[in-house]
C-alpha cells in the first residue's frame, strides 16, 4: 500500500469511528451529578464536586411523567425565587438540539422568579460553575483514540 493509500484509509477510519460514536452514543448511560444547594450547601456556586458523589442515570428512578424515556443529558438549573438562589442539578430526559451542549439560557417567570438553564450531553458536564462545557463527549475521544491506533497499525504495514 503506498503512502496515498494509507493516508486515505486512515482518514476513513477516523470518519467511520467518529460517526459510529455519533450513532452508539445513546447506547451507553450518561453520569450526572444529582443535588440540590437548598438540601446540600456543596451543590451550589462554587461547586464542591469532589464531596459529592455521582449517578448513572440510566440506573435511578425515573419520574413518573417521564417512564419510558431515557436519560440523555446532564441539567444545572439555577432558581432565584423572591431573591433566594437555589442550584439543582440532575439527570434530564429530553433533548434540546437548540440547547443541549450550548450556552446556558434564561427564563423569566412572574413574582419574581428567574431560572437559568444549562444541558449538555457529556459525562459530570452539569458540574460546572459558569456554565456547560462544549467539549466533545467521551464516545468521540474513544472513537477519534481507535482511529489513532488503527491508522498507525494501518502505516505499519
Amino acid at each position: 500500500m503506498n503512502d496515498a493509500a494509507k493516508r486515505a484509509a486512515c482518514t476513513a477510519t477516523v470518519i467511520l469511528f467518529v460517526l459510529l460514536s455519533v450513532v452508539i452514543k445513546g447506547a451507553k448511560s450518561i453520569i450526572c451529578y444529582k443535588c440540590n444547594s437548598k438540601y446540600d450547601y456543596r451543590c451550589g456556586d462554587p461547586f464542591q464536586h469532589y464531596t459529592l458523589g455521582l449517578v448513572n442515570c440510566n440506573i435511578t428512578e425515573v419520574p413518573s411523567h417521564l417512564q419510558g424515556k431515557e436519560p440523555v443529558i446532564c441539567r444545572k438549573s439555577v432558581q432565584r425565587i423572591h431573591g433566594s438562589i437555589r442550584i439543582v442539578r440532575d439527570c434530564g430526559y429530553t433533548e434540546d438540539l437548540v440547547h443541549d451542549d450550548q450556552e446556558c439560557y434564561s427564563r423569566l417567570g412572574s413574582k419574581d422568579i428567574d431560572v437559568t438553564h444549562c444541558s449538555c450531553t457529556a459525562d459530570m458536564c452539569n458540574g460546572s460553575t459558569t456554565g456547560v462545557p462544549n467539549g466533545p463527549s467521551r464516545a468521540t475521544i474513544i472513537a477519534v483514540i481507535s482511529a489513532s491506533v488503527m491508522c498507525f497499525v494501518l502505516q505499519a504495514f
